[in-house]
């Protein structure tokens, strides 16, 4: 017997019996394990085969990702509402894939002995900004003899871009790019000669047709990049809507559809060159789209509109279409009150109170305010050192300010009779450098038609065009942005002071002459019905009694946007009778 045995013997010998221990003698020849024992080893044991059996499992089947299994389920649980902002509109922007090029510049940043320079030219010329950024005379020279046969330099562009890399011991250069635009770029190149040779990269230049349409929105830069268009999509559209107006007089809530070609470098885009057909419509659904058609014909080239119409060179437009001219611009002028010689500085047009009054050309807003005899008046400065004025007004455009920026045929007021005025009219001047010229030589709404010879041929492009057009589908508001309100029946008057009207009465009088062409006999004719508006107002006596510009050229306010005016107030008290 082991020792073991004999322990356990003498210990059940020693226990107590009594009639009921009805215990299982231990075995003889082994070990015995209480049952307690045995279970604590058989947990164990098992515990341990199921481990081993779980490992097998995972190695033959991974685990699956099941969360988007448990989402939908999750959903039937209780959730919090927590309040976020709309998500932006995503960008509709093509997908491109860049193409291999030429090697540039720029890889020579990696040469620790190389120091690489980079600047715009500005307005200064290429030998004073490589001068600027040290670059030896003589290297300059070196350049400019190396490119000499591909370009030259005697006209820059204030955007240019250039690009050097200079030994950093000897300051000689090893490398230069000229960059006008991502298609037009010149290098000088260093070869294993030591000489400078020039050429012109080759950025495997290609045109593609975009189609596309955007909401204006108040970020017009928002607006375009989420229809897909890239930068520099308005200055193309501004080209072929010259004479017609311009992005600046984009409204919120207006659609642009778009036909462009553009043109990509190396696979990338690089800009807009052209605009096949264009469309704006704007937010009032009453009011008629505008359409632009690029035509090139036997005898004619450039944009139209729907009526076959290209504005002359310059594009400028009438500040009130369709009134008559009433007084012209005359130096020699006797003054019908102060009966002496005081020029008209300006040219006068006849139309009813309340007709709308639009920017001739766009430009940047420098006044907005009473300005003496004038009355209400609008300044605005034009590229080419061309400033025009608006005088007279009723009241001003709704939150017309200085520093506003404005489109050509954007509003800018309404005609009326305030400051020294025998009735409504517009009085229009122009300075060209401070000096005042007759307006009407701006050839305003003056236009050409397509010649005789090419008017089928546009026909049939501008059908095909408009079908296009129609093709494409109109974008929708940005989430963030209200979709424009149906317009009433009939167009809000623009007239002032106008009582409130229910929108399901009969159309006034009024209503019905923002319909008739402004000027005409049907216009007067209803706008002499009016309300508060006599028949003696509509149409100015015979030598046309006011002052135009008797104070000094206002200057440039940058602050606060002038005050607001008073219709039919007089604000000529400190006028001078000269």
């Amino acid at each position: 017997m082991s020792p073991l045995t004999r322990v356990s013997a003498r210990r059940d010998e020693a226990r107590p019996t009594s009639p009921d221990d009805t215990r299982i003698p231990p075995p003889q020849g082994g070990v015995y394990l209480s049952p307690f024992m045995t279970a604590v080893f058989g947990g164990v044991f098992g515990l341990a085969a199921l481990t081993s059996v779980i490992a097998v499992l995972i190695q033959v089947f991974p685990p699956s990702n099941d969360r988007a299994k448990i989402a939908p389920a999750s959903a039937s649980a209780p959730s919090f509402d927590v309040p976020s902002k709309p998500a932006p509109p995503l960008s509709k922007k093509k997908m491109r894939v860049p193409i291999p090029g030429p090697w540039r510049v720029a890889e020579l940043e990696k040469d620790k002995t190389v120091q690489v320079e980079r600047g715009q030219i500005a307005r200064k010329s290429l030998f004073e900004v490589l001068g600027d950024k040290g670059v030896p005379k003589a290297q300059i020279y070196r350049i400019l003899k190396a490119l000499e046969p591909v370009r030259t330099f005697d006209k820059t562009g204030r955007k240019d871009r250039f690009t050097i890399a200079l030994d950093r011991a000897t300051k000689r250069a090893r490398a230069f790019e000229y960059e006008v635009n991502a298609g037009e770029i010149y290098q000088a190149r260093e070869g294993d000669d030591g000489l400078l040779t020039g050429q012109k990269l080759d950025m495997r230049l290609a045109d593609a047709e975009t189609v596309g349409a955007f909401y204006v929105s108040k970020d017009i830069t928002r607006s375009y990049d989420a229809g897909g268009f890239e930068d520099g999509i308005l200055a193309v559209l501004d080209d072929a809507l010259a004479g017609h107006m311009s992005t600046e007089g984009f409204e919120e809530g207006g659609t642009v559809r778009v036909i462009a070609i553009e043109e990509t470098a190396l696979g990338m885009f690089a800009r807009y060159k052209s605009v096949v057909a264009l469309e704006y419509r704007p937010p009032d659904p009453a009011a008629k789209p505008v359409r632009i058609y690029s035509f090139n014909g036997e005898e004619s080239h450039g944009y139209w509109d729907e009526r076959g119409r290209q504005p002359y060179a310059g594009g400028w437009r009438s500040p009130c279409p369709g009134a008559p001219v009433t007084s012209r611009f005359n130096p020699k002028r006797m003054h019908p009150i102060l009966h002496k010689i005081m020029p008209h500085q300006g040219t006068d047009f006849g139309a009813p109170m309340g007709t709308p009054v639009y920017a001739a050309y766009k430009g940047v807003v420098t006044f907005v305010g009473p300005h003496g005899p004038t009355g209400n008046w609008v300044g605005i400065d034009h590229p080419g050192g061309i400033e025009t004025g608006y005088a007279h007004l009723s009241r001003f455009a709704p939150g017309l300010k200085v520093g506003d920026k404005i489109g050509t045929h954007q509003l800018v007021g309404y005609v009326g009779s305030t400051g020294r005025s025998t009735g409504p009219h517009l009085h229009f001047s122009a300075r060209r450098n401070g000096v005042f010229f007759d307006a009407e030589t701006l050839r305003l709404d003056g236009d050409r038609a397509v010649p005789f010879g090419d008017r089928q041929a546009f026909l049939a492009t501008k059908s095909e065009l408009d079908r296009r057009l129609d093709a494409i589908p109109l974008p929708e508001p940005p989430p963030d942005l209200p979709a424009p309100a149906p317009s009433a029946s009939a167009p809000k008057s623009d007239a002032p002071n106008e009582p409130a009207t229910d929108s399901t009465a009969t159309p006034t009088v009024k209503i019905a002459r923002r319909a008739a062409q402004v000027g005409t006999p049907a216009a007067l004719a209803s706008a002499a019905a009016e309300p508060g508006i006599h028949p003696s107002q509509l149409e100015e006596v015979k030598g046309e009694v006011d002052d135009d510009d008797p104070l000094p050229t206002p200057p440039l306010r940058t602050g606060k946007p002038g005050p607001s005016p008073r219709p039919g107030a007089d604000p000529a008290e400190e006028e001078d009778e000269k």
